[in-house]
């Protein structure tokens, strides 16, 4: 009796409340890449992360509460997604058919579709998503990317926002409709505004259905030449680390997370820094600061082409500015420990090698910021060609007046050059 009387207590509490507004995204992983069915189009990675994975993310940034998976419950990352899909605090459940998804939903409900394998540069894909409509794309150009045609002139691009209600419609249709395309005609005949997607997304790739793992690896290699294009500078060091990731950048994208490793990769040369200091190996630890300097830019650049086209784009990233700042730490350091080892003996005192080291570094430091010719900034933030000046002076058996004063001469030269052959282009 007390279990029916909290039960009965419940409904009357539900019916109190009204009905419950959801908006409810629907993904597919039915398109199959295997004979099986087992391996799917939208399990495929780009850039560490699966396509399907890339539509969750999407879905949670734009307000939905509850998850649909058109699947087979074999299907490989299945249980995967599901597991994620808890973690962002979002209820997913599987569904196999048109009339499974009917009684997911309800009239009051707003419903979100992805096409499946979709890949869409959040951008251009969330003022889609957070209202009603259909995104569309040129029929020519939509049709040889893979979209489904919807008239003579245009093709459906992936992104379906409806009401609830004309789900119901699916119970009209045979058990084993295309729940997609099926969802796509009936908002069609609603008169379902249509929202078009920028063109010139297709051939940019921020926009792609990915039918293949051959696909998958051109659109990352696409983006670590956009991210290469972006970062390619006019220094020696810049220059030298695009080069690293342009020749070994398409075999990192094979790992996951490829740029984490990279990041990580970069505390070696670093701490080899330290220790060759502590040595009074002064020359080789200027290369190492040299050696970390181009590993972070090599991580940069690759964490940006895996940032391409994920929903924390948009996001500032303060990781470069924190660990810039660390090897700016880290010369400092090796370069007032340089310093003292050259004027030992010397009045200047112990902390004259510090204050110097230390101006050197600010000067460099707001140069790259503040200097007036906006050209010649690049040259003041290239620790990597700093640091092999350093070291070569070292070598050399130079004092230290001297050292700074190349260094200097040397980054002034080459921001005069820069700055020279700019102002010629623009005349």
């Amino acid at each position: 009796m007390l279990e029916l009387d909290s039960e009965r207590a419940a409904r009357t509490d539900l019916a109190a409340q009204g009905p419950r507004h959801l908006r409810i995204a629907v993904l597919s992983m039915l398109e199959p890449l295997a004979v099986d069915g087992l391996l799917t189009r939208a399990g495929l990675r780009v850039g560490g992360q699966t396509v399907v994975e890339r539509q969750l993310e999407l879905a949670q940034a734009t307000g939905v509460q509850r998850i649909l998976l058109l699947a087979d419950r074999r299907a490989v990352g299945l249980d995967e997604l599901v597991a994620l899909a808890g973690e962002m605090k979002l209820e997913a459940r599987v569904i196999a058919d048109a009339p499974a998804l009917c009684s997911e939903v309800t009239a009051a409900d707003e419903l979100v579709v992805f096409g499946d394998a979709l890949l869409a540069d959040p951008v251009l894909a969330v003022p889609l998503l957070k209202q009603s409509g259909i995104a569309t794309l040129p029929v020519k150009e939509g049709l040889e990317a893979g979209f489904e045609r919807i008239d003579a002139e245009l093709a459906w691009g992936g992104i379906l926002v409806i009401p609830g209600a004309l789900a119901e419609r699916l119970r009209q249709l045979p058990r084993d409709c295309d729940v997609a395309s099926s969802l796509l005609r009936i908002a069609l005949m609603a008169g379902v505004t249509q929202r078009p997607v920028d063109p010139q997304a297709l051939p940019d790739r921020r926009w792609v259905i990915v039918r293949s793992e051959t696909e998958g690896q051109a659109i990352e290699a696409h983006r670590l030449r956009l991210s290469l294009t972006e970062a390619r500078g006019k220094t020696p060091g810049a220059k030298l680390a695009s080069l690293i990731v342009g020749k070994f950048g398409n075999r990192l994208f094979e790992a996951d997370r490829s740029a984490i490793l990279v990041w990580w990769a970069a505390i070696l040369p670093a701490a080899a820094a330290v220790a060759l200091a502590g040595f009074a190996m002064f020359a080789a630890a200027f290369f190492a600061v040299a050696v970390t300097w181009l590993v972070v830019r090599g991580a940069i650049i690759l964490d940006k082409a895996e940032r391409q086209g994920r929903i924390d784009a948009a996001m500032p990233d303060r990781r470069p500015v924190i660990v810039h700042l660390a090897i700016d730490l880290l010369l400092l350091v090796v370069l007032a420990l340089a310093l003292t080892g050259w004027i030992e003996g010397e009045r200047l005192g112990a902390l004259g090698p510090w204050f110097v080291s230390t101006v050197f570094v600010c000067l460099v430091r707001i140069g790259a910021v503040l200097f007036p010719v906006p050209h010649a900034r690049p040259f003041f933030e290239d620790r990597g060609t700093q640091c092999v000046v350093l070291g070569l002076a070292v070598l050399a058996g130079w004092t230290a007046p001297i050292v700074m004063a190349v260094s200097m001469a040397v980054m002034a030269g080459w921001a005069a050059f820069v700055t020279f052959r700019a102002n010629h282009v623009t005349r």
